[in-house]
This record gives C-alpha cells, sequence and structure tokens, in this order.
C-alpha cells in the first residue's frame, strides 16, 4: 500500500543526508530511484502532473536507462494530451518497447490511438475552415491526415493485439481495440472487443460484489471494495452503451436495444441510457414503450427546457403519439 507523501519525502531526506561527498553508494541511489519513482506514480495519480515529471526527471538524471520511470514519464505527457505531449510520448515509449513489461507496449498504443485523433481533428479543422493550412493544395492535405491517423491507429491495434497476447485478460487492452477498431470504421471488430470487454469485467464485478457480503470487513475494506464495484459497473455502462450504437449502425435495434437496458439495469439514474432507448424503440414501432422512456429521461435530466436534448425529447414524445394515434385510427 502506497505510504503517505511526508513519509516518502522524510526518507528521502535521509537518504541525501547518508550520501557523501564522494556521491551516492548503489544502495543510496536505488533507494532514490525508488523514492522518485513512488512520489512520480503517486502524483500522477492525483492528477499533479508538474510535481509528477519533476519525479521522474530526477530519477532519470540517476538512472537514464530507467524503464519504469520513462514509462511514467511518458504517461503524465498522454494524460496532457496535447499533440506534442503525444508526440514525445510515442518517441520515449518506442525506444523502450521491447525493454519492459506489457504496460509499456500499452501505453504505446494508448498514444499511438490519440495521435491517430489529433491528426483526425487537424483534418476536420481544416476541412472545416477553421484552420488555415500552409499547404498547396488544402484538399490533398486533409486526405494526407486522414492517411496518417488511420496509419496510427492500425499501429495502435498492432500494439493492442500484443498486449492481449501477453496479458489475455486485460481490460484496457480491450477497452482500446473496441474504440480504436470502431475509429476505424470496423463495426463487427469494434463490437466483437465491446461484448469481450463486457464478459471479462463482469468476472471482476461479480467479484468484488462477493466481497461486499464478507462478515469481517473493516471500513476501509468497504470503501475500497465498493469503489471496485462502481467502477466496473460504469464501465460496463459505458460498454453496453457503445455496443448499442455499433450494433444501430450494423442495423441490429433489436440486439442494441437488449445492451441499453443492460446499461439501464446498472445505473438506473442515467437520463440518456432512457434517451438512448426510447430512439431505438422508435425505431422499432414499439411507439408507447418509447414514451415511457422518455417520460423518465424528462423526469431524471437536469437540463433546462431550451436544451437541445430536451427539445428532442419531446419532439420525439409527440412524433410517437402521432404514430400511435395513426395505428390506432379506423
Amino acid at each position: 500500500m502506497p505510504r503517505p507523501l511526508p513519509i516518502l519525502l522524510a526518507s528521502a531526506t535521509l537518504v541525501l543526508a547518508a550520501c557523501n561527498s564522494s556521491g551516492y553508494s548503489a544502495k543510496d541511489k536505488q533507494k532514490l530511484i525508488e523514492n522518485h519513482t513512488e512520489l512520480a506514480q503517486q502524483y500522477l495519480a492525483m492528477g499533479e502532473l508538474d510535481r509528477a515529471e519533476g519525479q521522474t526527471r530526477k530519477g532519470l538524471e540517476l538512472d537514464e536507462k530507467n524503464v519504469k520511470l520513462k514509462l511514467l514519464s511518458a504517461k503524465v505527457l498522454i494524460k496532457r494530451g496535447r499533440p506534442e505531449d503525444v508526440l514525445r510520448a510515442e518517441s520515449l515509449l518506442t525506444k523502450v518497447e521491447n525493454e519492459g513489461d506489457y504496460q509499456v507496449r500499452l501505453c504505446l498504443a494508448i498514444a499511438l490511438e490519440r495521435k491517430g485523433l489529433a491528426y483526425d481533428e487537424a483534418a476536420d479543422a481544416i476541412e472545416s475552415g477553421q484552420r488555415v493550412t500552409e499547404a498547396a493544395d488544402p484538399k490533398q492535405r486533409v486526405v494526407e491526415l486522414r492517411e496518417a491517423a488511420r496509419k496510427a491507429w492500425r499501429e495502435s491495434v498492432a500494439r493492442y493485439e500484443r498486449v492481449i497476447q501477453e496479458h489475455e485478460q486485460d481490460t484496457d487492452a480491450m477497452n482500446g481495440l473496441a474504440r480504436v477498431h470502431g475509429l476505424l470504421g470496423d463495426q463487427v471488430a469494434s463490437l466483437g472487443w465491446a461484448e469481450k470487454l463486457i464478459t471479462a469485467t463482469q468476472v471482476d464485478l461479480d467479484f468484488w460484489k462477493k466481497q461486499m457480503v464478507r462478515p469481517d470487513m473493516s471500513a476501509d475494506e468497504e470503501a475500497r471494495f465498493r469503489n471496485f464495484v462502481k467502477q466496473y459497473s460504469e464501465l460496463q455502462a459505458k460498454t453496453h452503451l457503445t455496443a448499442s450504437v455499433l450494433l444501430h449502425e450494423l442495423q441490429r435495434d433489436s440486439e442494441a436495444e437488449a445492451h441499453v437496458t443492460q446499461a439501464i439495469e446498472l445505473d438506473p439514474e442515467q437520463p440518456e441510457f432512457y434517451g438512448r432507448r426510447a430512439e431505438l424503440r422508435k425505431a422499432q414501432h414499439k411507439h408507447d414503450r418509447a414514451i415511457q422512456d422518455l417520460d423518465t429521461f424528462l423526469r431524471l435530466s437536469t437540463q433546462p427546457f431550451d436544451h437541445p436534448d430536451v427539445r428532442r425529447a419531446w419532439n420525439l414524445r409527440r412524433e410517437c403519439e402521432e404514430a400511435l394515434r395513426t395505428a390506432r385510427a379506423p
């Protein structure tokens, strides 16, 4: 279990005090590296990116080949999310791709996914006129950026697949494969990974739910177990929603509706889930049941009356009512 930051800082100070003018002993140097690594991990978890980066830099000054510190440095860059940061993370991870464990390749897959998104967003901006390009042929530049995005996504898929080969049940890689295949326009592959992710996370969710009924658990354990249940439930609900979108694109609305229903069972207070199911039910001419979902959406929604989603819900409700009247007319 991670130690509190003050203790880590104190231990780092003690190590420094132990060092003499001739430099660090091997033991002291290793201790310092471990402290910098632990601090970087904790600062990263807290969202203190500058401090996390500072700790990785100090650690790498002591051991420039440390793969764990390079991985943490890349995670900080990816967390920042700027295109230049993502490119730096990719460069850093590519150099150590085969020196670390599967987490290095997982992080590289994420960096390549984000790189592709950056290229795709740049293409959108040029195409819409929001960004001016110095290229002689703007249309050709858009084509080049789109292809660069697809190239990055294909490379991302290769890394995610390698992670699965090394760590078969890695849910982050499954989630990534569902996302990137979707970005590449392969709905079938994306759906396949979404379904695998649901199956894998159900095992974890069932495990933590069982832990919740342990008679001997402490208050801290209960809070931790409850947090795990919440995390896996939210991930499952989002994945069910993703699967429903993919199935709708594949014209399989009945299956899409079933996935949204499962998302609702996991999180019954999310208004957008009811709105999504209402749309699917309307598409299948289940107008009365769609109205029920729209009423639930309107009851749960905290958006103002003039919000586009609320206005759309009222319009859908009127369309469903009109369809029912037409169907009942003699």
